[in-house]
């Protein structure tokens, strides 16, 4: 019964986290439907649409006329069309800018609010998802679907699962689970996805940073052989002449602050402070740690001591592989 499970409010790094299902309330779900969804979205975003099948979910961006990213987003078949995830804070400017060139396309694209994110992910996550579900994704199908259900697999930072449930199935699904298992808000799934190396973008990044400076093109989420998008023409020019001077990384500290994303990120450079990169997205680990995920200047020695303008805890890169 749903009794046994436990409300967790503390977050845990991925080789610490126990069984845990997470309500991903800081993310949305926007469906797209329509004769010309396919070329439509082909024209939009970062990916090549062609080369998306019913077994894949894909990271992907969608950039303005200068190259910025609005948003970055996981898309997938869905029903009739596709169907895309991504931050709840920057998705209504997103759909606005993604329907603005669509009233001569036969597509309809809407944010659906009575459909449930829920991420399941440490121990014996694959073992419990058994009991409920007859299929379930792998590395040779990252998506599966069941009846109205949709099972997304990541692999990073560990095995974790994303289920796409309405609100019936939801409550059902929750309702006949008897054994342990944490509860949790969505920023242990944000620690995970920072873990990850998954770009973050929220309201306040929006439009300010290129698909390359934000490593899209090492997650294989930029296509450079479709053909034009939005953005196309400079994303190209940066990444054919190596113009892009900025790089996405994880920063660790000691400590629990509370900067706004977008705050300046400063490196000790010959005796003084200097600014060198900006802050995209931050989270709180078991209360004694902060990780914050930034895009920084590629000149800096990974090496140095960082910090978050205005504060005064001592940040280092988390990964320097």
């Amino acid at each position: 019964m749903s009794s046994f499970i436990s409300v967790q409010n503390i977050i845990y790094p991925s080789n610490e986290l126990s069984l845990t299902m997470i309500l991903l309330e800081e993310w949305s779900f926007v469906y797209i439907e329509g004769l010309d969804s396919k070329k439509y979205l082909q024209n939009q975003l970062t990916i090549d649409m062609n080369l998306l099948s019913q077994n894949d979910h894909i990271l992907c961006a969608h950039c303005n006329f200068n190259g910025k990213v609005w948003s970055t987003m996981r898309l997938f078949h869905y029903n009739k069309g596709y169907a895309y995830i991504q931050r709840k804070s920057v998705s209504m400017i997103q759909i606005i800018e993604l329907k603005k060139y669509s009233i001569f396309s036969k597509i309809d694209i809407n944010q659906l609010n009575n459909i449930y994110l829920i991420g399941i992910a440490g121990s014996n996550s694959r073992l419990f998802l058994l009991k409920f579900f007859k299929k379930l994704p792998d590395q040779n199908h990252l998506i599966v679907y069941e009846n109205k259900k949709v099972i997304l697999w990541f692999s990073e930072p560990l095995e974790r699962f994303l289920l796409i449930l309405n609100l019936s199935d939801f409550l059902l699904f929750k309702k006949n689970i008897n054994e342990k298992i944490f509860f949790n808000n969505s920023k242990q799934w944000l620690s995970l996805d920072i873990e990850a190396n998954f770009p973050i973008i929220d309201e306040q990044s929006s439009k300010k940073f290129t698909p390359l400076a934000i490593n899209l093109e090492r997650l294989k989420a930029i296509s450079f052989k479709k053909g034009c998008y939005y953005g196309q023409e400079t994303i190209a020019r940066i990444y054919f002449k190596n113009l892009n001077k900025r790089f996405l990384c994880s920063l660790t500290s000691q400590g629990s602050i509370s900067p706004k994303i977008g705050s300046i990120i400063e490196t000790y450079i010959d005796y003084k402070w200097c600014k060198i990169g900006f802050l995209l997205s931050i989270v709180k680990i078991k209360s004694k740690e902060t990780w914050i995920q930034a895009v920084l200047y590629k000149s800096i020695n990974i090496n140095n001591l960082f910090r978050i303008y205005g504060y005064k805890n001592i940040f280092l890169i988390k990964d320097k592989n």
